[in-house]
């Protein structure tokens, strides 16, 4: 026996955030409808070429972070590889440079792990390593590692609770390049969502939400509409979801997007080192090997600029970086240019931090909850998305809850 329209979540937006949404409020006992304008992934899509796998972008899982533990309570698994930093470079003036040794590493993580978590509130990942007692080769490294594990070039903005989180991650648990590409995550939350009753409608985008008696009103594109209870909105970016909203949340200015160039290289047969720009926001790494997401006896390898400029600019800059680390037109079998990939929304000044995200309840309308990487206090890239995806599930399943639109026995 079904209830009325107004027993339902309803959840707009099928990538990271939505998905997960969608699968915590109906494994609380909700009826859930997750509707997406496109095909479900967002930016973790992943496309194949030729056999290659290419991501949208150098993607990494940070082991036992947010994202990590809430796919195991979901039952979700995965499989991946650590990268391959044996015999990794830097890149100086246009010239390959060895790296710091082990050692020094250490040394610098030791270090990081001794700093108080005082000494980086409300300041800058820049001033924060300033401020650190460091070699001017340890410096040097240490922002690099803020640049690679946040993807953010420019470290005067940056709050440094966030470089310090990510670099503390990377340091002692690692990150893991998935088999199969980032997909392989779509597919495992789509299957907990349609186990635990979603109904995922693909290709059916929402066009605005309004006030209904007992809840919300979500128009759908051709005119439809669908009742909720509860409504998670999921789409992307701040901008995005405010066109969804009924009124303004009054979030004010959120902060710029995050963004790079990115070159996607299949080659045939050969695997270059990890290459770090140090005296440029410059990255290049092999994903395949260790990652399978290359045919057998080739690889695949991602170039990034982290902040991205003009097309022909970044381009020709990563091809020379690849160039630098042996690569060359005639090793590529399939290519792929990414001139502006959104890799976060909305990066919050050091004032504001974490903290200082809109929350998942959007003020002023009981019912209705946003989810997206810029959305709460927890986490960064996917860690975000997620986090904020699960807060934003149990909310609106307390909601519909607590409207009493959900009968005894389907409350978990």
């Amino acid at each position: 026996m079904r209830g009325s329209e107004n027993d339902r979540v309803v959840v707009i937006g099928a990538g990271l955030a939505g998905l997960t949404a969608a699968a915590t409020a109906a494994r609380a006992g909700q009826e859930v409808v997750l509707v997406e304008a496109h095909r479900p992934g967002g930016r973790a899509r992943t496309d194949g070429r030729g056999g290659y796998l290419f991501n949208q972008g150098p993607h990494a899982l940070y082991r036992g972070g947010p994202a990590w533990r809430i796919l195991r309570e979901l039952g979700v698994s995965h499989h991946g590889h650590n990268p391959p930093f044996r015999g990794m470079r830097g890149v100086r003036e246009g010239r390959l440079v060895r790296l710091l040794r082990g050692a020094q590493i250490a040394s610098i993580a030791s270090k990081l792990a001794a700093g108080r978590p005082a000494a980086r509130a409300g300041r800058s990942t820049a001033e924060w390593i300033d401020g650190l007692s460091l070699r001017s080769s340890e410096a040097e490294l240490l922002r690099v590692g803020a640049r690679v594990a946040t993807y953010v070039a420019d470290l005067d903005r940056l709050p440094a609770e966030v470089a310090a989180s990510q670099l503390r991650s990377a340091l002692v648990r690692g990150v893991s390049y998935l088999d199969g590409g980032w997909s392989t995550l779509i597919e495992g939350l789509a299957t907990a969502a349609t186990g635990a009753g979603v109904v995922i409608r693909p290709h059916d985008a929402a066009v605005g939400i309004s006030g209904a008696p007992g809840g919300w009103e979500v128009a759908m594109a051709g005119g439809r509409s669908l009742r909720a209870g509860a409504v998670v909105v999921a789409t992307g970016g701040p901008a995005s979801v405010r066109k969804l909203l009924p009124a303004d949340p009054g979030w004010g200015e959120l902060g710029p997007d995050v963004t790079a160039a990115c070159l996607d290289l299949g080659l045939e047969g050969r695997r270059p080192p990890i290459v770090f720009g140090l005296d440029s926001p410059l990255y290049l790494s092999p994903h395949s090997p260790p990652g399978n997401l290359a045919p057998k006896g080739g690889s695949l390898v991602h170039v990034l600029r982290y902040g991205c400029r003009s097309g022909h600019a970044d381009r020709e800059e990563l091809w020379d970086l690849a160039g630098l680390a042996g690569i060359t037109r005639e090793h590529v079998v399939e290519e792929r240019f990414l001139a502006r990939m959104v890799v976060s929304h909305a990066l919050p000044s050091p004032e504001m931090g974490l903290r200082g995200r809109p929350g998942t309840a959007v003020t002023g309308a009981p019912g209705l909850f946003v989810a997206g990487d810029w959305v709460g206090p927890i986490g960064w890239l996917a860690d975000a998305s997620m986090a904020s995806g699960r807060s934003a599930g149990r909310l609106a399943a307390g909601a519909a809850t607590d409207m009493g639109r959900v009968r005894p026995s389907r409350v978990a």
